[in-house]
């Protein structure tokens, strides 16, 4: 079986013993009686898949359920043992690599240097032994690593995981990091664009799902994660969500892959931004440094930071208008900053914008605006 096949496979059906096991891991469902009533199979059917991811590890069973009558169900949950899997977040100026067990739950993570402008080889190898450090550094058992999750800021072709016209690394254009994987280990290895895992992290964060939900990543670029209909879209190449090719209002300050005449990304980025404050003599080098600006109040920071801001808004309410989302969540570095979370902020800017200026009244107001992530 290909790599492109595995991932395809993965793509779940209801009833699958993959649907059930997310449904037990989101707390969905937590009985057999309650997965056969949630997804219409037959009990006996339900309980030969159940008792599948029993053999496996990756679930247990144990205490008691509340009953509706009659005997009452044991509860599912998700082994303890059952393993753990690596996340690797890289940025254009930032690399994190993490721990976390099957339930989401962040054991370790850290800040390492990695030199991405070495290309995808030399990266793959630091970042896999960044992450063997990491595991070792917490007494885990490496043998109990199931799976690595790779976040880009680019557009990402599924389900190979190449990387297609990365703006920020050009020299990343058609890295095949699934396969610089293969030469350390054998596990799978999943590469997605970095909005498009926030927008998965976030469709069940709070307590509750969110089937329409955009994710907005507002980094040293702009991207966007779909969840449509509960499901991750991702478009016929993969390119959906990259909104930041959107002409716009404004004077580009760096180039962009895309071509287009003054694009978001090029006038709204924290990329551009960065640019824009250099051209005035300020010292910023990444988005994280211009956040470090704007904690200042600089009057001549904000002003820049407000009409990118509603530039970015600008997009997203044509975007809310077209897709009607039920959630918008803004992240990133450049919408994360406590001091920019006010009313005068920039991630208030982009949600003003986008759900009061232009949109039509009945899909601004059955859209949920939140200017950080809830993860």
């Amino acid at each position: 079986m290909t790599r492109a096949e595995l991932f395809r496979e993965s793509e779940y059906a209801p009833g699958s013993v993959g649907d059930i096991f997310r449904l037990i891991r989101s707390g969905a469902a937590n009985s057999r009686s309650t997965l056969a009533r949630q997804i219409g199979m037959a009990p006996s059917t339900i309980s030969l898949r159940v008792d599948s991811l029993i053999r496996l590890g990756l679930i247990s069973e144990a205490g008691d359920e509340q009953s509706r009558g009659g005997r009452r169900a044991r509860s599912l949950e998700l082994s303890s043992g059952a393993g753990f899997v690596g996340a690797m977040d890289v940025g254009a100026h930032h690399v994190q690599v993490g721990i976390a067990d099957l339930g989401g739950r962040m054991l370790a993570i850290e800040d390492v240097p990695v030199a991405i402008e070495d290309g995808p080889a030399l990266a793959a190898d630091a970042l896999w032994a960044a992450l063997r450090s990491l595991i070792a550094a917490n007494e885990l058992d490496e043998a109990q690593l199931l799976g690595v999750a790779i976040g880009l800021p680019a557009p990402i072709e599924y389900p190979s995981g190449r990387v297609v016209l990365p703006s920020f690394m050009p020299s990343w254009h058609n890295a095949d990091l699934p396969g610089l994987f293969a030469e350390f280990t054998s596990i799978p290895v999943l590469v997605e664009n970095d909005a498009n895992l926030i927008a998965l992290a976030e469709q069940t964060m709070g307590g509750e799902s969110s089937d329409q939900l955009l994710a907005i990543k507002l980094g040293t670029r702009i991207g966007c994660g779909i969840i449509s209909d509960g499901r991750l879209h991702r478009g016929a190449g993969g390119a959906a969500g990259e909104i930041s090719h959107t002409t716009v209002q404004g004077t580009s300050t760096i180039s962009c892959v895309c071509g287009t005449p003054n694009c978001l990304e090029s006038v709204a980025s924290g990329g551009a931004i960065v640019a824009r404050l250099a051209q005035l003599g300020y010292t910023a080098q990444t988005a994280a440094d211009v956040v470090e600006l704007g904690r200042g109040g600089d009057a001549q920071v904000v002003d820049i930071l407000r009409s990118a801001g509603t530039s970015i808004g600008g997009v997203l309410a044509s975007i809310v208008n077209f897709f009607n989302p039920r959630d918008v969540i803004l992240g990133g570095a450049m919408s994360a900053s406590a001091p920019l979370s006010g009313p005068s902020s920039f991630s208030a800017a982009c949600l003003s914008s986008a759900t009061t200026s232009t949109c039509a009244p009945r899909a601004a107001q059955a859209t949920q605006a939140c200017g950080e992530p809830r993860s």
